[in-house]
């Protein structure tokens, strides 16, 4: 799991008052919809941690969806209504997921299923939410004859793993990106836990 870090070097003093006054609104300034107004407690930089409710971030992962590649022109993955899992004791998500493969030249189509699990990383560039360390489960297709499920099996994971790595959960509103830089903030690390994904804010390296 590979979390983004930023040094605990600080524009200005998270202790000023008008500052934590700032920090204590946070939530609700980058939308109660989003945070849900829940804050966690405050890291040794004094900045509160912000929390995306289970409800609220099986919402965000709903929204990435459908997602569609194409495997070298010759047909498409279309992956569909997922199914979002905490794990916390691994500091994870997980995610269950129909699919739906299409045969570009026929027009012949296969639904599945497929179950991964995987990290989360802050891309500070793009302010966004990626996969990371992504592993798949299983995954099958149906009405397949057992040879080419075997198959399917043994060489499919590792392509979609491939596929699905970096892949982008979520992004932030540009607003709200930047309101929090404006701040001085920046995202220190994302934690998984039983009531929802814990964003640890730290102030952004001068």
């Amino acid at each position: 799991m590979r979390f983004y870090s930023a040094p605990a070097r600080v524009r200005g003093s998270p202790a000023d008052p008008v500052r934590r006054r700032c920090l204590a609104l946070l939530p609700a300034l980058l939308g109660g919809s989003l945070f849900a107004g829940c804050a966690g407690a405050d890291t040794a930089n004094g900045v509160p941690d912000q929390v995306l409710s289970a409800r609220k971030l099986d919402e965000l992962v709903a929204r990435a969806f459908p997602y569609t590649h194409r495997l070298s022109g010759l047909a498409s993955l279309t992956l569909r209504n997922p199914r979002l899992r905490l794990l916390p004791e691994r500091n994870r998500l997980g995610t269950a997921l129909d699919l739906l493969l299409v045969e570009r030249l026929t027009g012949s189509r296969l639904g599945g299923g497929m179950d991964l699990d995987y990290g989360l990383r802050y891309d500070g560039r793009e302010g966004a939410v990626r996969m990371t360390d992504v592993r798949v489960n299983w995954l099958a297709v149906d009405a397949l004859p057992q040879p080419y499920q075997d198959l399917l099996s043994r060489y499919a994971p590792p392509l979609a793993e491939q596929v699905l790595d970096d892949f982008a959960l979520y992004r932030f509103p540009r607003d709200q990106l930047a309101l929090v830089r404006s701040m001085g903030l920046t995202v220190r690390a994302l934690h998984v836990e039983p009531d929802g994904l814990h964003i640890a804010l730290a102030p952004e390296p001068l």
